[in-house]
């Protein structure tokens, strides 16, 4: 249950609603990337930062899931002290906030690639 709690607090509502980018929102944006982008030398780059946020995200989830099982264990230990267990949310916050810096450079090279007009259509809501 707790790691529920966190999975809904950390990832919001996924892609364009949440706190941070899923996997689902970063395949999301690659499929709305590659209908918007048309210019072959552009596609290049783009896939580049694309496989790259993919792979930050795909190593936070890993993390995410680590913590997340460690806290179930910690709650269940009945031997188990306040401390361990916010020490194990210290450290996954830690994780997350460097994470969230990588992916925020990711997302800077990634508007290099895409026009203003093309950034509203991958981004767009409707």
């Amino acid at each position: 249950m707790h790691a529920t709690i966190l999975t809904s607090l950390l990832l919001g509502a996924g892609l364009l609603g949440g706190s941070m980018i899923t996997p689902n929102g970063v395949d999301l944006i690659g499929d709305r990337v590659e209908l918007v982008v048309e210019d072959p030398a552009r596609v290049a780059g783009v896939e580049q930062v694309m496989d790259e946020l993919r792979a930050e995200v795909k190593d936070f989830n890993e993390i995410f899931i680590d913590s997340g099982d460690s806290l179930s264990d910690l709650y269940r230990d009945h031997a188990a002290g306040s401390g361990q267990i916010q020490q194990t949310l210290e450290a996954l916050n830690l994780e997350w906030y460097a994470s969230q810096n990588r992916s925020v450079k990711l997302r800077a090279r990634l508007k290099e690639f895409l026009s203003a007009e093309e950034w509203a259509r991958v981004f767009s809501t409707k």
